[in-house]
């Protein structure tokens, strides 16, 4: 069975700080793109608000993602650089893809 964890986080910041959080958030990317278990990180600026990010994360397994959070760039860049110009978050984490039977 496929094991990933997949993690959207909706986050903004305020709007005289859209391009700080951008440039950050990018850093953050690259930074977490280099981890073993990370499969993917992408982020998606809005058109409508460029103060406001989504970023889609694909880690291998539940283990992948811990390492994840407990690495220095983490530390470093996430909680250090992202986290003081959040101002609104909704993270949300989601487990392998299944097949999901229509709607009655």
């Amino acid at each position: 069975m496929d094991s990933h964890v997949l993690v959207i986080a909706d986050t903004s910041s305020s709007p005289e700080n859209a391009e700080e959080f951008g440039r950050v958030l990018q850093k953050f990317a690259r930074a977490c793109r280099t981890e073993p278990g990370c499969l993917s990180y992408e982020v998606f600026r809005s058109l409508d608000q460029p103060e406001r990010c989504v970023s889609i994360e694909k880690y291998a397994d539940a283990e992948a993602f811990a390492a994840h959070r407990a690495s220095a760039h983490f530390r470093d860049i996430g909680l250090g650089e992202v986290v003081p110009l959040v101002v609104a978050r909704d993270v949300r984490m989601y487990d392998a893809p299944r097949d999901i039977p229509p709607a009655q």
